[in-house]
């Protein structure tokens, strides 16, 4: 594959499911070591799925919110983590182009350059000559050991009386990465906490959050999706393709694990003609097209809004987020069904259906799609109300 080259929608979406078998093969590998097997991250690169956000002038693919969404619901029928990772790195490289020109060149002309962002800092920047001096720890940096570059979210004085988060771009090398990823689910995604000891950060590599997330900075030949979709949603949306290729995965799991099998304790000789599988087969199956459909749903009006095609109000913001939430919870629905009528046998480690279920647990924790709160949200603002939300 030519870097930077033009292509269609199908090429890296195809590239993706190409992959999808050798990461079915390293699942297990991947949560052992917490992190992405060296000659996953090498098939990354080198088909450009690591890139699909980056602008072409720097060598990216320049991709769609829908390619992307697409290609990480394909990894994730291979791997939750591995499509967690890659649609967190390419939501991030997304971010990085909306960052000031000085920073974001920086950034862009490093060849295989990635970035991540992390907002839930607990520390301090200490204004100094030149910039800020930095001290804090952030959690859950998903992709911790696979990144160079990293924002991270501290408040500052807004020259008001009051503070603003700004993230602090830093070469990520230049953090110490905390071995305190020990968890149930998504245990691949390397989402370790990081620390800044007395970290100088030049005022240069200083962006306000909100600057970021407006895109006002974007260079102008960044138009459409995504750089011109509400970044929220899109950040989201795209993550939330995880859930999707997961559930895809489970229902293709458990369809194999049918054959040659009976239900224990019972009469059934074959478990594919039971009635009780046909029924809970077909629920789960209706749960993860009603995901499909109202996550393809999202991903094409937030297209539409990148193309100027109507208002982007406060109301069509939160519908978007407690969609995406709804349709996260039902693929965890449908994959608890599949791993509850799996018998015994899915509780063996080396069974794929109790890992896509610690998975896409894992997955509905995320504060983006808790599913109180965005429902809260979207009452209250067809109520008149605030969405009571820090970023919307």
């Amino acid at each position: 594959m030519t870097r930077g080259a033009e292509m269609t929608h199908d090429d890296p979406v195809a590239r993706a499911a190409r992959l999808v078998p050798r990461l079915r093969e390293r699942a297990r590998e991947t949560e052992t070591l917490r992190r992405l097997p060296d000659e996953t991250v090498g098939e990354l690169r080198a088909s450009g799925l690591l890139d699909l956000f980056k602008p072409r002038s720097h060598g990216g693919l320049q991709a769609s919110l829908r390619t992307a969404f697409e290609v990480a619901t394909q990894l994730a029928r291979g791997c939750g983590s591995t499509s967690w990772i890659v649609s967190q790195l390419n939501l991030a490289m997304w971010m990085a182009c909306a960052l000031p020109e000085g920073v974001r060149e920086e950034i862009l002309r490093q060849p295989d350059s990635s970035i991540l962002f992390a907002l839930l800092g607990r520390g301090s920047a200490e204004r100094v000559a030149g910039g800020y001096k930095i001290n804090g720890v952030w959690p859950f940096c998903s992709g911790s050991h696979h990144i160079t570059w990293i924002g991270l979210g501290l408040p500052v004085e807004d020259g008001r009386g009051g503070a603003a988060p700004a993230f602090f771009i830093v070469p990520a090398s230049a953090l110490e990465i905390l071995d305190d990823w020990h968890v149930s689910g998504f245990c691949g995604t390397c989402s370790n906490s990081t620390a800044a000891h007395d970290l100088f950060v030049p005022d240069r590599r200083v962006a306000p959050v909100s600057t970021v997330f407006s895109g006002e900075l974007l260079s102008p030949d960044l138009t459409g999706s995504p750089y011109r979709c509400p970044i929220v949603q899109g950040i989201v949306v795209t993550a939330a393709s995880c859930a999707l290729g997961m559930a895809q995965a489970a229902i293709e799991v458990f369809k194999a694990q049918t054959e040659g099998r009976g239900i224990s304790f019972t009469l059934y000789e074959k478990k594919a003609e039971a009635p009780v599988t046909h029924l809970l087969l077909a629920e789960a199956a209706m749960k993860v097209r009603a995901a499909d459909l109202l996550l393809h749903a999202a991903v094409e009006e937030l297209e539409r809004r990148a193309a100027g095609a109507g208002a982007t109000d406060v109301e069509f913001l939160i519908r978007i987020r407690t969609e995406v939430a709804f349709a996260v919870h039902l693929c965890r629905e449908a994959v608890e069904t599949l791993f509850g009528a799996s018998g015994g046998s899915a509780l063996a480690l080396s069974n794929p259906i109790q890992r896509i279920a610690r998975d896409a647990r894992a997955i509905c924790q995320h504060a983006a799609y808790c599913l109180p709160t965005n429902l809260e949200a979207h009452g209250r603002v067809m109520l008149g109300l605030s969405p009571n939300l820090s970023f919307i």
